[in-house]
């Protein structure tokens, strides 16, 4: 199960501001947005690959991404192929389909937007865990906060992060128990019977859901969360020369790609 704890230590990434990651994940966001174009997105991708790999991360939680998101991939790439209206037709599938916007045709253009489509997805889902993982929570807090972002909205966001990893190992601790007590969830791929695993599994994963809601909820209510006062932080972050370098650079690789389309380039 993948794993969205801090995972780099003493690496550049990690000795950043956080806001200079959250500025960076920002601008990736919104240019793999911009662009349509597969060159373009291959090299948003090959960026974030390279920050990945200067952070020092593992590259076992990037194979446990790409093996979930292999089924969603082959959707999406099957989807644009049959129906994305490209003029260079390769193969010759059926009569046009005009209800459903199917020319008859599989296109190059179509194939090229599909893996495009699919590489855009892959850049977002592996540029926001490199935030996490590079970021101690109470940084990422903290730095939310610097981003004149609303204090409930930076609690919530870490608050929940933070209880991802708790639940990954109570879900690890209740297949165990139940493995135990003879309920098993490898059934040889007969779906009904990993249905019923996954629902004793879930049952217990979600109570104890609620359970710590609820200790959290005491504990928020007995200091006074939410007082009309004003906040001190125990973590001070300041930029240094190298963020800065990298908030300029962010910012410039935006400002190109912002005026390469409006140009008309990076889309189909």
């Amino acid at each position: 199960m993948f794993s969205v704890s801090l995972k780099s230590r003493n690496s550049p990434l990690q000795k950043l501001d956080g806001r200079t990651k959250l500025i960076f994940l920002a601008v990736i966001f919104i240019l793999v947005l911009l662009f349509t174009d597969l060159l373009y997105i291959t090299a948003l991708l090959a960026l974030v690959l390279a920050a990945w790999f200067i952070a020092k991360l593992p590259t076992q939680p990037l194979k446990e991404m790409l093996q979930f998101f292999v089924w969603i991939a082959v959707i999406i790439l099957v989807v644009q192929v049959f129906f994305y209206p490209g003029t260079t037709n390769l193969v010759h599938i059926s009569k046009p389909v005009p209800a459903i916007g199917f020319s008859g045709y599989l296109t190059l253009e179509g194939i090229l937007f599909g893996l495009a489509m699919v590489l855009r997805l892959v850049v977002i889902m592996i540029v926001a865990p490199l935030m996490v993982m590079t970021t101690p929570l109470p940084e990422l807090m903290l730095a939310l906060v610097k981003l004149k972002i609303p204090y409930k909205f930076a609690f919530i966001m870490t608050t929940a992060l933070s209880l991802l990893p708790s639940i990954q190992n109570r879900s690890a601790i209740i297949q165990q128990a139940q493995l135990c007590r003879g309920i098993s969830y490898d059934s040889g791929g007969k779906f009904i019977t990993k249905l019923k695993a996954s629902v004793s599994l879930l049952i217990p994963l979600i109570l104890g859901a609620f359970r710590d809601s609820q200790t959290l909820e005491v504990a928020m209510n007995s200091r006074a969360f939410g007082a009309p006062i004003k906040r001190t932080f125990l973590l001070e972050s300041r930029f240094t020369p190298v963020d800065i370098l990298v908030i300029a650079g962010t910012f410039t690789l935006l400002t190109v790609g912002v005026m390469l389309r409006i140009r008309g380039f990076g889309v189909y």
